[in-house]
């Protein structure tokens, strides 16, 4: 049974619900501020492979391992208690450490002088990072109404996109800048990528106070005057109700993640390595490519999905198993373009359709009871982070290695990682339309 003091939300099929107030989207573009921080100090690594590699003299596969398993294995071993603390501690302080944990761990990126340094400071960073996920996912579900969380959280999600360009920009801009490195005192000698990383960084030292303006109502209070929490037999009861739907929703989300996440990961690399680019102009090529594509991607499929999900419950499957469609024929056929341009926009339809975050993590809040939302986000976000997060950025090596033996074949090797997952992802997520369907049912004659 709910709790009494869970806050109200809008039934899913009143369209008419009184529209949030002006202090939730201040909230949200608070929070879309702190995701582009966040993304900015994910993806600036991927800018600086070929400096990291030589300064540091480590190899792609290890390149792999701070981009994947640096992240995507922190969420697996961290996800329960992260969860926990959403569902039962107040989010806005939960988010505000996890931000500072990020923060300072990308400036210490910046000091590595080793892989196992190097590794050590991203895991911190995929650590508080990962803390951020459920505790913004239960906080945004409680402020607005359902049938406009896929909007929401794909305005959400643009922060992700904002920051995934800016890292690209930024990072060329900051690795231009420092040229061949610079001294500082105390530190010495930076080289451009250590400086860049600590660029980066540093400003959500202070932009993590922004988040005590998002409002959120006092967690309920039971005995011994203690925040009390649903028990984990609700969860555990929930997840036996929806659980067809849950399986086809978490691997359709870790297969999309894996080829995402990997493409993304390796796309200055196929710029440099196949058409001979430079990291400023990766940068700014790859800046713009994601705005145009990207970002309009991120904020049109909300929305689109919100007015399909007023006629149909199945909405948010139902449009990327059409996507699944488009993305492996036009991403397997991007290798064939002879020139940096023809590529990207042949690769432009999948930057468009794969930026499915905030469409997924409403696909599970609109089902999920407000009180398991923050452990429901974690655990099924230990399979993508275990397996997306981390196996994507290493898929891609994997076959550059193994099967095109030829590191210049990473355009290849990304053709051949969407051409098997994507159509799997489009598998699943078409055999998990019906369980949906029953799922939404299901919460909707509770609300």
């Amino acid at each position: 049974m709910d709790s009494p003091v869970a806050v109200t939300e809008a039934p899913l099929e009143d369209a008419h619900a009184a529209p949030p107030n002006l202090m939730a989207w201040i909230g949200l573009g608070i929070l879309v501020l702190l995701a582009f921080v966040s993304f900015l100090d994910r993806q600036i690594i991927a800018l600086m492979v070929s400096p990291i590699e030589r300064d540091l003299h480590i190899t792609d596969t290890q390149i792999g391992l701070l981009q994947g398993p640096a992240f995507g294995l922190v969420y697996p071993i961290f996800a329960i208690p992260l969860g926990y603390a959403a569902d039962r501690y107040t989010r806005r302080w939960v988010i505000f450490w996890s931000v500072t944990l990020w923060a300072l761990s990308a400036m210490a990126s910046g000091l590595a002088n080793s892989f196992d340094a190097l590794f050590a400071a991203r895991v911190g960073v995929g650590l508080g990072e990962a803390a951020v996920g459920p505790a913004t996912a239960s906080l945004l579900s409680n402020i607005f109404p359902k049938h406009r969380l896929a909007t929401v959280f794909s305005v959400y999600g643009a922060g992700s996109m904002l920051g995934s360009a800016g890292a690209l920009a930024i990072g060329g801009a900051v690795i231009t800048w420092a040229g061949p490195g610079m001294e500082f005192p105390v530190l010495g000698h930076l080289e451009a990528w250590q400086i860049a990383f600590i660029v980066t960084g540093a400003p959500a030292l202070v932009l993590a106070f922004l988040i005590f303006m998002v409002p959120e109502k006092p967690r309920p209070k039971g005995a011994q005057n203690k925040v009390s929490a649903a028990d984990w037999s609700e969860v555990f009861a929930f997840i036996r109700r929806t659980w067809a739907y849950l399986l086809c929703y978490v691997v359709a989300q870790t297969l999309l993640t894996l080829v995402g996440w990997g493409a993304w990961t390796w796309q200055p690399a196929v710029m440099e390595r196949t058409y001979g680019m430079s990291a400023a102009a990766v940068g700014s090529a790859l800046g713009i490519f994601t705005l145009a594509f990207g970002l309009t991607g991120q904020l049109t499929n909300g929305v689109v999905v919100d007015r399909i999900f007023t006629r149909r419950a199945d909405a948010h499957l139902l449009y990327y198993v059409v996507g699944a469609v488009i993305v492996t024929v036009t991403g397997c056929l991007a290798p064939l373009a002879p020139g940096p341009l023809l590529y990207l926009l042949a690769l432009g339809p999948m930057k468009f359709i794969l930026n499915f975050g905030g469409v997924f993590t409403a696909a599970l809040q609109i089902v999920t009871p407000s009180r398991l939302r923050g452990r429901m986000t974690a655990l099924t976000s230990i399979v993508v982070g275990l397996a997306g997060f981390s196996l994507g950025p290493w898929v891609v090596p994997f076959f550059t290695e193994n099967v095109f033996h030829d590191p210049s074949k990473v355009n290849w090797a990304t053709a051949l990682m969407i051409g098997i997952f994507v159509p799997l992802a489009g598998i699943f997520l078409f055999f998990g339309m019906k369980p949906m369907r029953a799922a939404v049912e299901l919460e909707r004659g509770k609300a």
